[in-house]
């Protein structure tokens, strides 16, 4: 395990009583160049963003000189890692393999050896949740070590915190074994833990996140302690939070009896709390990020801004000891400014699965505690220098953190016997992102087809819905090759990583006029939606589709089921995943679907379809869904 020293602070536990962890960090002193920065120029009024314009730039937010002494202070951060281990499912980044925990560790062993003491260590939520077949086979116990030998001080949840509901997620913070321990005993050399399951060694904030009492779910914010150049102790804050939507992307009975709450307001009750207790220097660390205004031409670039992206709207009333926002959610990397009302915040994003690590510089002055200058630098986190997308890659032992890489070998060697069974065959690469104009995925047609075909006896189905949410990274590819099946061939692994959630399988019945309300609440702003999501269909099931019309009642055209007009009072058996039969992604008119019978699992669904069509699978033909 790694020696560095973390923060341990009180943690709500439910029905376990309360921990006490401590809290005091004694933190060697070392020789800092102090930086002070000029003001940056100001600019129109209202919000005004800026930022880097390729990965090695940095963006820099400041204000007056001071005439005393400054000490840096380094937030190392990052992202969305989703269990990522050894980094072969994460793909390259600007013409580069990277990602992965174990090439992560080791960038971060390095930053943290070089700022001695004068760091601390943070990720913005989903590091559990639609993780590969060697984390989740294991509920994510092995991501929660890894995360533990890396060496976490503090992390915010994600959404994908509570895939498996809010006990699981309790148990990963505070460890022990709900039944069995899945991933335990864990070997000497992984931290000599006894045959349970130690938790993380880090911290989860969760501000926003409220038990049916009001009280907090998970602690809310936490206090990090330096020692400065000057020896005076300077006090660093971290909120965490995460998107308030988020009981409308997880499974409802997951989250039963918590409320989320706003981001910004939950953020400035603990800012103003910590503020009070002589804290100057807060950051905010979010699961819920931004994207670009204008598509990136080079690495990082924020010439587009952030403008209208839903992090930009958070900062913007964000109590003003906030000034850093460590963001996520939405897999961009960017490093931006933005300044609303004279006051500037500097937010960070780095990609996902351990792919891009950000650097956070804090000048701060040693006599108030308060923040004179920051600037970030994002770093690609480089695994393997072979890019070769053809062949498996071997990782490069001198970029990875070598206990960690380790631990990923040993439960890749023992999800293999599962991981690298054949299951099938396809005819041509589908990934989960090409879409036709009208939001129709070629591998979402293959998924609802198969769903179909598993409950069309069980349930009697005439038509099967998936959620677009629910198909995950890579998809399939022909040439893809991960554990030396032949060309085309797909494994149980590759197949896992599509649908990694593990939800069963319901049918009921809705009449007509209830799935065209279905097909309306696709739109944001229809029927309680939040934003667009497009339903992927089966076969035999089409309808016009007018994404563009003033109206949600105009948005949806003819529909039709086996080449025939549906009846608007006529009764239709409706296939769809657990998530969407308790309304997940906002689709709460499945909640009145009669009737219920319940089939097998989404992705034992899929594997029987691959079985059933052993000359293999070609992508669906994406013309399910039409113009109007």
């Amino acid at each position: 395990m790694s020696n560095f020293s973390r923060p341990k602070l009180v943690v709500n536990r439910e029905g376990r009583g309360r921990r006490s962890q401590r809290l005091a960090i004694s933190l060697l002193a070392t020789t800092c160049v102090a930086v002070a920065l000029g003001p940056l120029t100001s600019g129109p009024a209202g919000a005004q963003i800026s930022g880097a314009t390729s990965i090695s730039d940095t963006v820099t937010i400041g204000e007056a000189k001071v005439a005393g002494v400054t000490t840096d202070i380094h937030v190392l951060g990052f992202n969305d890692l989703h269990g990522n281990l050894d980094g072969i499912t994460s793909g390259n980044l600007y013409g580069r393999y990277a990602g992965g925990a174990a090439a992560l560790g080791k960038q971060i062993a390095t930053k943290r050896a070089q700022y001695k003491g004068r760091s601390m260590t943070v990720f913005a939520g989903d590091s559990i949740g639609a993780t590969p077949l060697s984390s989740a086979l294991f509920e994510d116990e092995p991501t929660i070590v890894a995360l533990n030998m890396i060496g976490i001080d503090f992390a915010s949840v994600g959404n994908h915190e509570f895939d498996r509901g809010r006990k699981h997620l309790l148990r990963m913070q505070n460890g022990g074994c709900d039944g069995t321990c899945v991933g335990a005993p864990y070997p000497e050399r992984f931290g000599g833990f006894d045959p349970s399951f130690p938790g993380a060694a880090f911290t989860y904030l969760a501000a926003n996140v409220k038990n049916a009492d009001g009280s907090q779910f998970l602690q809310g914010s936490a206090v990090k302690r330096f020692t400065s150049i000057g020896g005076t102790t300077i006090k660093v804050g971290v909120i965490g939070a995460v998107l308030e939507a988020t009981p409308t992307v997880v499974t409802p009975a997951g989250v039963a009896g918590l409320s989320f709450t706003n981001e910004t307001k939950a953020a400035n009750v603990e800012a103003q709390a910590l503020v009070a207790a002589g804290v100057k220097t807060n950051v905010l660390v979010i699961h819920q990020g931004g994207a670009q205004s204008t598509a990136p031409t080079r690495a990082n670039d924020c010439v587009g801004s952030l403008a209208g992206s839903d992090i930009e709207k958070i900062a913007k009333d964000l109590d003003k000891s906030i000034r850093i926002i460590v963001s996520g959610h939405t897999h961009n990397e960017y490093r931006c400014i933005v300044k609303i009302n004279g006051v500037d915040r500097l937010i960070t994003s780095a990609s996902s699965q351990g792919r891009v690590l950000t650097d956070i510089t804090m000048n701060i002055d040693d006599l108030t505690g308060e923040l004179i200058s920051a600037s970030a630098t994002n770093t690609v986190v480089e695994n393997s220098t072979n890019i070769n997308t053809q062949t498996p890659r071997i990782a490069d032992p001198l970029k990875n953190q070598d206990d960690v890489q380790a631990l990923a070998v040993y439960y890749q060697r023992l999800s293999a016997p599962k991981a690298n069974r054949v299951i099938g065959k396809v005819t041509g690469d589908m990934g989960n992102t090409t879409t036709s104009a009208n939001g129709e995925v070629p591998l979402g047609d293959v998924i609802a087809d198969a769903q179909l075909a598993s409950t069309e006896k069980t349930g009697k189905a005439q038509i099967a819905l998936m959620n677009p949410g629910g198909i995950r990274a890579p998809g399939f590819q022909v040439n893809q090759i991960s554990a030396g099946e032949k060309i085309g061939e797909i494994t149980y692994a590759e197949a896992f990583a599509v649908q990694p959630f593990g939800n069963s399988l319901v049918t009921f019945t809705l009449t007509g006029d209830q799935i065209r309300a279905v097909l309306e609440q696709q739109f944001s702003g229809c029927r309680g939606q939040i934003t667009n999501r497009i339903l992927q269909v089966s076969v035999g099931f089409s309808y016009e589709q007018s994404a563009a019309a003033a109206e949600c009642a105009k948005k949806i055209g003819a529909i039709s089921l086996g080449g025939k007009a549906l009846d608007p009072k006529g009764s239709y058996r409706v296939t769809v995943n657990s998530f969407l039969a308790s309304g997940g992604d906002g689709f709460l008119v499945f909640n009145d679907g009669t009737d219920r019978v319940g089939g097998e699992i989404d992705l034992d669904a899929l594997t029987a379809y691959f079985a059933a069509n052993p000359a293999g699978i070609s992508p669906g033909p994406g013309n399910r869904i039409v113009a109007k």
